[in-house]
């Protein structure tokens, strides 16, 4: 069995527009023999990820949980988001433990990958209604707007919250074009969180949006074994 290369967990907050924290996304941060330091790589790392094998990559997910874990026992309160992706739900439906140990959580979110519904069909659907069926946590969309995700996927009501791509936001955020994918997208799930706000004119610009939530590096994010300790 292979092993998940070194790595770091972090915690990225989800702002509301009265700037209250409303929730985390778990990311990792991949640290190779050349490159040990705190700086922010999110290319780098979502390319190194989707090189990873299969195994490797439940293998990363068992540990996320693992320290999801840790992190409610010591009290935190907080929903935390965790990425996954088809390998993964494969494996999730083939692992009671892990069914029972997701069933654990409440404040678990499932965020799937937008290339998991690249090309939407019957079958995906099937697919995230069983993972529906087998955890509770509620399924998140990830990085609507670059092509990947339709409208017409958004139909089934199968997501909770949407979450619209940064580069999408980039282009369009100021546009008549995002306010209206914005009403469509409330009337199809329970809200839109905003990735890519890193600089005070973009949290300006949302100030007014029919959106949730808020995301990106303006502000900081805190690492996973922090928060435990």
């Amino acid at each position: 069995m292979s092993n998940p290369p070194k790595n770091l967990f972090i915690l990225e907050p989800v702002y509301d527009l009265s700037g209250q924290v409303i929730a985390q996304e778990l990311l990792t941060r991949f640290i190779d023999d050349a490159e040990i330091n705190n700086k922010r790589n999110p290319k780098r790392d979502a390319g190194f990820f989707s090189q990873l094998s299969a195994d490797v990559k439940w293998q990363l997910f068992l540990h996320q949980i693992e320290k999801l874990i840790q992190l409610y026992q010591k009290g935190f309160d907080q929903i935390v988001s965790v990425n996954v992706d088809r390998d993964i739900v494969a494996s999730i439906f083939k692992d009671d433990e892990i069914q029972a140990k997701l069933a654990q959580l409440t404040q678990l979110r499932l965020e799937i990958s937008t290339f998991f519904t690249a090309r939407f069909n019957s079958a995906d659907l099937l697919i995230l209604k069983g993972v529906a069926k087998v955890t509770p946590a509620p399924l998140w969309l990830d990085d609507f707007g670059p092509g990947y995700s339709n409208l017409n996927m958004l139909d089934s009501g199968i997501f909770e919250i949407v979450k619209i791509d940064k580069s999408f936001f980039w282009q369009f955020g100021d546009g008549r074009t995002f306010d209206i994918l914005l009403g469509h997208l409330n009337d199809l799930c329970n809200g839109v969180i905003v990735e890519g706000v890193e600089t005070q004119h973009q949290l300006d610009l949302l100030s007014h949006k029919a959106i949730l939530g808020m995301q990106g590096y303006f502000w900081q994010s805190v690492y996973l074994d922090d928060f435990i300790a």
